[in-house]
């Protein structure tokens, strides 16, 4: 018997479908500070990107080792995990700077954005010119925090969406042009590049099995330790394989949460949990908030 075809795809000739998009572009405290004379902030490092914009007057921070001196309209660009300070104002005057710490677990991007050192984004430089435009229209609905209004929202989530673009271009423009991880050889991009596929492939339940025992099975099944396996993933994307499946998991327990159809019990069954208590626990862990709380968000 013929196979019945799906509507629209019988007699075609060519036909290009893009790759499924699905992935986490997370913001956090971003904010808008002006200091006086006196200000410094000790040495740090943190898991997230970093864009730090002076607004008016002059910073001198430190990363890698390297002194950055910042004028008014200048970005400097902060990978994860390097440490930093800032000793403000070398002529001891006010200043006002914008920080935007930021995550995402594309890994395509990501993997991009981990290959770029600590980077001074002049102000006027035309590289850069839309990641300046972007913060500023980032600025411009910070307001947002404080009234909640939905436009405000909506607003401040389109120039999320332009910094989002801005990066991408920035990377494809300004990087070497290998998607490589910082310091990686060809063969642990290689390597990094098939553990991501794995993981991503994976089933729900295999996730959730994954996620609780790391990468072991994984790695015996592509004949490394799991010690150099994490080390690998880690160097290029910038995160652990147990990081990256709690990502997919955590963004695929949001999505059914959203179809008011399927009750908080075949949820958590369909993403390998063995009881509801179980993954309720899980979730509120996740996103300070109970499944339930979740769903009422969304509607």
């Amino acid at each position: 018997m013929r196979n019945q075809l799906p509507f629209g795809d019988e007699n075609s000739i060519q036909e290009l479908v893009t790759p499924d998009l699905q992935f986490s572009f997370q913001i956090v405290a971003a904010h808008k500070r002006t200091v006086n004379g006196q200000w410094s902030y000790p040495e740090h490092h943190h898991p997230m990107f970093e864009l730090n914009m002076v607004l008016e007057g002059e910073q001198t921070l430190i990363a890698e080792n390297s002194s950055f001196v910042q004028q008014a309209g200048d970005i400097l660009f902060i990978p994860p995990s390097v440490t930093h300070r800032s000793e403000g104002s070398a002529g001891k005057e006010t200043m006002t700077y914008f920080c935007l710490h930021f995550d995402i677990d594309d890994l395509t991007l990501r993997r991009s954005l981990m290959g770029m050192q600590t980077t001074l984004l002049s102000a006027g430089d035309p590289s850069s010119a839309a990641i300046h435009d972007a913060l500023r229209r980032l600025i411009m609905t910070l307001p947002y925090a404080e009234t909640s209004l939905q436009r405000d929202k909506l607003a401040f989530l389109s120039d999320t969406f332009l910094m989002l673009s801005a990066l991408s271009r920035w990377t494809i423009e300004e990087g070497s042009g290998e998607l490589t991880g910082k310091d990686a050889t060809e063969n642990e991009v290689s390597l990094a590049s098939t553990i991501e596929r794995e993981l991503r492939g994976s089933s729900a339940a295999e996730r959730m099995s994954e996620e609780r025992i790391g990468v072991e099975k994984l790695a015996a099944r592509l004949g490394y330790s799991s010690t150099y396996c994490k080390r690998v993933f880690q160097r290029v994307y910038g995160m652990s394989p147990r990081q990256y499946l709690t990502g997919l998991i955590v963004r695929q327990a949001k999505l059914l949460l959203i179809d008011s159809e399927l009750t908080v019990e075949a949820i958590a069954y369909q993403l390998g949990y063995q009881d509801v208590s179980q993954f309720s626990k899980q979730f509120k862990r996740w996103m300070n908030m109970s499944p339930t709380a979740f769903r009422r968000l969304t509607k």
